[in-house]
């Protein structure tokens, strides 16, 4: 007997219904199910995070983003396959409620996973990521193969922290080369000492390089631009992101055109791919 491949387009668009169940072979979970979701567990949790990791006093205000919740969601149907998904922290509890409620009696397969036709944008990433885990075991898949095919063997993880003087990063680089990262991310403000926290990561951590992202704290490219080429000297920097207003897309592309870092806006940006500037 000649089995078919099912290729993304099939599963997840054109034969998104009854077609697409058809098409699986007879042994997979879900053929005779209509994998309609019965269930809709929401778990809010809050990820503890190790002690001066977050922004120093000296450079902050008080941060309780250690404190901040996120939700992990189990998705149950029918057939007994689960999906797993996971919001990022603070999102909009209620909307995710709704789309969890707005989901039961529905059928998997009748989704289309490239754009997922819900009621409230929260937790839109969360719901994504269990309807994908749920489709995956249904068709004996890995989510990658879905996708389109695996792109990388394995992800790096960098270390994370908040604003830093050059003493609290020191502490935090100590701890990031023990864990043997590659990476650290951190945060940082107009007005912060965000050169000499850097250049002590290039001293205790060699070889690790840094994400700076500022959420748009500088004012203006000039204001950022100053400690950029100071930092280009330094020569860990991977990536500045969001340093300034997102909307100013000049101001990026000419950032870009002046520095050996790459440019990049958090979560992406259509209009700023199209424009040639990251």
């Amino acid at each position: 007997m000649h089995k078919r491949l099912l290729s993304r387009r099939d599963l997840l668009v054109a034969g998104g219904g009854a077609a697409g169940l058809a098409m699986l072979p007879a042994c997979t979970a879900g053929k005779k199910e209509r994998l309609t979701i019965t269930q809709v567990d929401l778990h809010k949790i809050v990820v503890p995070m190790k002690p001066d990791i977050t922004a120093d006093p000296e450079v902050a205000e008080s941060s309780r983003f250690d404190e901040v919740p996120k939700m992990v969601m189990k998705i149950h149907t029918d057939s007994g396959i689960t999906g797993i998904g996971e919001t990022g922290r603070g999102e909009n509890w209620p909307g995710v409620e709704r789309n969890a409620e707005f989901l039961k009696g529905k059928g998997v397969f009748d989704f289309n996973l490239t754009k997922l036709d819900l009621p409230d944008p929260a937790g839109y990433a969360a719901f994504e990521m269990a309807l994908y885990d749920l489709v995956g075991k249904a068709v004996g898949w890995p989510v990658w193969r879905l996708l389109g095919g695996l792109a990388h063997p394995k992800v790096f993880v960098g270390y994370w922290c908040g604003r830093k003087t050059p003493e609290g990063m020191k502490r935090v680089a100590e701890r990031a080369k023990a864990g043997n990262f590659k990476n650290i991310k951190m945060k940082a403000k107009q007005g912060d000492p965000v050169v000499e926290a850097i250049a002590m990561i290039a001293k205790v951590a060699p070889g690790v390089t840094v994400i700076l992202d500022p959420n748009t704290r500088y004012n203006s490219l000039k204001d950022f631009l100053e400690v950029a080429l100071k930092l280009e000297q330094i020569g860990n920097m991977l990536v500045y992101e969001d340093p300034f207003d997102k909307s100013d897309y000049e101001g990026y592309r000419k950032l870009r055109s002046l520095v050996k870092t790459h440019v990049a806006l958090h979560l992406g940006d259509t209009k700023a791919m199209i424009k040639g500037i990251c």
